[in-house]
């Protein structure tokens, strides 16, 4: 780490010359000056973590440079040195941004160490300011769509942001429901506190309940100290459950709890602790299904859906797809190049089962291989789109027999790899075997 750099003014030279030498012996990098205006010229050519200056000083005051040093470097913290005759201006100095104040004579290790307090405070800003930019940049988020059903989405969420309840968001894989989920957070009230997304799918069912709600030392072998659970870092802002579906049974009850009386316990503790979040959760699955299959608890469903979000897929917004590719080629590395008509109409008629997230892979791929400024249709490599309509669909098989269809023929193009099938489909590893035993899939 940098030293850290300090300006000091006084003009007592034999005072100043010893504060110089000794605290460059601890390592600081220091600069002095006998006045105001010396002080001000070296501020304006070189920033300073901690300044140190004496009230009483030759033309312009310790108080007026306070002030014009605050107004060119407001981040730095200054320390106002003053005698007895003058603590009630030092007081004063307070008011107008002192970090704090030293009364002479002094002692030179207790100025020492408030400096190092003035210099650990400054560091603290530097760091809470930097969060804060991540937080924004990760805050500053973009939801593209004017199709009708896709405004009534937004227009609902906007009217219950700032609201308490629970949100159950329900769509297709690649709708971007976490992306809602975060408009239901940043467009709320409690904008400024965490948004926490917990994977329900993606933990084994013990580092699930673990990760939820914390545990204490030695819960478990290799809880060797106290650890702190997401539902806790949520305090105060929201918590966003992803594939609630996936969610077990055990934990179930646990979350079922937590929302009834906002406490619960850390595994292996007796204590009751309580917070206060926005829950939202999301799912792709059908849950009225889940439930007369007896894998999700209804009360917990009922809990969760106070109010619904149904995000519509592509295929039924498609008046959006232009609008996407324009947002996705610009924030590519090569935002000059353009899709020629024929290759958005191409995009337009496909069905997108893999809904935003497929486009968005698709116009990458299309950057990616397309030599010239236009991609074409034949860039996009898009896949023979059997996908049947909706009329079809009903007319000849069941959602069911659809499902099955689709994901046996998702297998065989993988080889049955399961990974890369599962990530084909938009659903999880343990789900994809689920639905393999469901159907009796067995390498056809």
């Amino acid at each position: 780490m940098a030293a850290a750099k300090l300006l000091i003014v006084d003009d007592e030279k034999d005072l100043l010359e010893l504060l110089v030498r000794r605290l460059k012996r601890k390592g600081y990098e220091v600069e002095s000056a006998e006045n105001a205006e010396d002080a001000l010229s070296k501020l304006k050519k070189q920033y300073y973590d901690v300044a140190v200056y004496d009230i009483r000083l030759p033309g312009m005051d310790g108080i007026s440079l306070l002030k014009e040093t605050k107004r060119l470097q407001p981040e730095t913290e200054i320390l106002m040195l003053t005698g007895h005759g003058t603590i009630e201006t030092a007081i004063e100095a307070m008011k107008f941004g002192a970090f704090d104040y030293i009364t002479k004579p002094y002692n030179l290790s207790e100025l020492e160490l408030t400096i190092e307090k003035a210099k650990q405070s400054k560091l603290l800003k530097t760091k809470n300011d930097s969060m804060r930019r991540i937080i924004k940049q990760q805050n500053e988020f973009h939801i593209i769509g004017e199709s009708p059903n896709f405004k009534q989405v937004l227009d609902l969420i906007r009217r219950i942001a700032s609201s308490d309840v629970p949100v159950l968001i329900e769509g297709e894989s690649g709708t971007g429901k976490e992306l809602f989920a975060k408009a239901l957070h940043y467009w709320s009230i409690r904008s400024e506190e965490p948004f926490v997304p917990v994977n329900s799918g993606a933990l084994p069912e013990q580092l699930l309940e673990s990760e939820l709600f914390g545990y204490v030392k030695g819960a478990f072998t290799g809880a060797n100290q106290d650890k702190k659970g997401l539902v806790e870092a949520a305090d105060g802002g929201t918590l966003f459950l992803d594939e609630l579906g996936e969610m077990p049974l055990s934990v179930q009850v646990k979350l079922l709890r937590f929302l009834e009386s906002g406490e619960f316990r850390r595994v292996g503790d007796i204590r009751e602790r309580r917070v206060k979040v926005r829950v939202v959760a999301a799912t792709n699955r059908e849950m009225e299904k889940e439930i007369a299959e007896g894998k999700f608890r209804e009360d917990l469903y009922y809990r969760l859906n106070v109010v619904k979000l149904v995000i519509p897929p592509l295929r039924k917004r498609k008046e959006d797809i232009p609008l996407l590719i324009d947002c996705f080629i610009k924030q590519s590395r090569t935002p000059h190049k353009k899709l020629s008509p024929d290759a958005i109409e191409a995009l337009c008629c496909y069905s997108f089962p893999g809904n935003v997230r497929e486009l968005h892979h698709v116009i990458e791929r299309g950057l990616l291989l397309s030599t010239g400024e236009c991609i074409e249709t034949h860039d996009l490599l898009l896949p023979v789109d059997k996908r049947p309509t909706e009329l079809e669909a009903s007319s000849y098989f069941t959602l069911e027999e659809l499902e099955r269809k689709h994901i046996a023929s998702t297998l065989k193009k993988q080889n049955w790899n399961k990974t890369k099938a599962a990530d084909s489909l938009g659903i999880s590893v343990r789900n994809l075997y689920r639905k393999i035993e469901q159907y009796g899939l067995n390498g056809e």
